[in-house]
């Protein structure tokens, strides 16, 4: 590894999903030989540790998910932006939930979308400034993965995912003016049938149709497409959930809207995500639903490789691509009038391998985490960020190729 240290940024998330995979990054980064200062910006003192670690040398990079820390800001401007120390966050979500988390703007910060849907929001509607590219998102491996084989692995179905009421969703756009509904109303139902568009896509069209220009006034269009996001999203979850149900499955995650009085499906509730390697180690067969994307592969699906279980998830044109060499992915629509037959489908498919000496399963499982490792490992990623730190180090010493501005 090169000659570098870091500074990585952590912060609050639901179930510490983000500061697991910040300290996952944080911990493999000091294996591999590179310093790391943890400073967590819900501790009161942050500011005064920053001063500290800043005042110790100056860092190769910066490192957060959800662009927590890369605002911060002195007197003349942002502050990685005075200090010229390269900030890379990875921004796992859509630009129009948060849109503050993407509006810092500098020379020296870096979006790392996991989505193309995600950066096509950040470059088209909001006309982003930065460098931002789309890059695969990491999983660190899983320790527990080979502590159970998997014939002898005690959850057959799980479902890892917190459910929210569509019902409550939607009647919060009775806020909304008669034209923002009808808009809200086209959009949702487009994505809700085969979505072959991001939902920006699908919010621009509604707008379009509409013949609605709105020029750089953003902040309408950014508020439906979230709306139309949690919506879609929550409805999708309910749809998956319910086919588990039929199935006896497991769930971990909150879902208080749900009657689970009258079925064998068991709800285990929501677990720290500290816990869930253990819980992917124990499952035979993961199900996942995409938020409302069609480019991208959620790291639901990558926690059943790394975890060497089988995955069933909607997919799409870009994921059944991406992901056609692991044969422990099990592809799905994501509409409703095919979803049950095709969910059926998929748990007959494994059980039937899983009784046939023509499939070899145990092999199957360690060829996909292999794949995995090699292709959305943490040290793949961990590397890519080393290089792109070089890149800003050679964009500064190009002296003779700045055009000024």
């Amino acid at each position: 590894m090169r000659s570098v240290s870091a500074i990585v940024f952590t912060g609050q998330s639901a179930n510490g999903i983000l500061s697991w995979f910040t300290e996952a990054f944080a911990t493999r980064a000091k294996m591999l030989g590179i310093p790391v200062s943890l400073i967590n910006l819900g501790d009161k003192d942050f500011p005064g540790k920053i001063n500290k670690v800043l005042g110790e040398g100056r860092p190769g990079f910066c490192f957060s998910f959800q662009g927590f820390g890369m605002g911060l800001g002195v007197e003349s401007g942002n502050l990685w932006d005075q200090l010229n120390i390269p900030f890379f966050s990875v921004m796992g979500d859509a630009p129009f939930h948060s849109p503050q988390l993407h509006a810092s703007i500098g020379r020296s910060l870096y979006h790392l979308y996991v989505c193309e849907d995600f950066q096509e929001v950040y470059r088209n509607a909001m006309k982003g400034r930065n460098f931002s590219m789309v890059t695969d998102y990491f999983y660190p491996s899983n320790p527990f993965a080979d502590d159970i084989s998997w014939r002898e692995r005690d959850l057959e179905l799980v479902y890892v995912k917190t459910g929210v009421d569509p019902g409550k969703i939607r009647a919060q756009w009775s806020e909304f003016s008669k034209l923002l509904r009808e808009i809200l109303e086209d959009a949702a139902s487009a994505a809700l049938t085969i979505q072959e568009k991001s939902i920006g896509q699908i919010v621009a069209d509604s707008f379009a149709v509409r013949n609605i220009y709105l020029g750089e006034r953003i902040t309408l269009y950014l508020r439906v497409c979230s709306a139309v996001d949690f919506y879609v999203r929550a409805v999708r979850a309910e749809r998956m959930l319910r086919q588990v149900m039929r199935h006896s499955g497991h769930i971990f995650g909150a879902w208080p809207h749900v009657d689970s009085t009258n079925t064998r499906a068991k709800f285990h509730g929501s677990i720290p995500a500290s816990e869930l390697d253990r819980v992917y180690a124990r499952s035979r067969i993961l199900v996942n639903i995409a938020p409302s994307t069609v480019n991208y592969v959620h790291e639901r699906i990558l926690a059943a490789f790394m975890g060497k279980s089988f995955i069933i998830s909607d997919g799409s044109a870009f994921v059944n691509k991406k992901l056609q060499a692991f044969k422990t992915f099990m592809s799905i629509p994501n509409n409703a009038s095919d979803l049950g037959d095709a969910f059926d489908a998929r748990i007959s498919e494994i059980r039937g391998m899983s009784v046939s000496a023509r499939h070899d399963l145990a092999q199957m499982l360690e060829d996909s985490r292999r794949l995995a490792e090699n292709e959305f490992g943490i040290d793949r990623f961990i590397n890519e960020i080393l290089d792109l730190a070089l890149l800003h180090t050679i964009e500064e010493k190009s002296e003779f190729w700045k055009y000024p501005r």
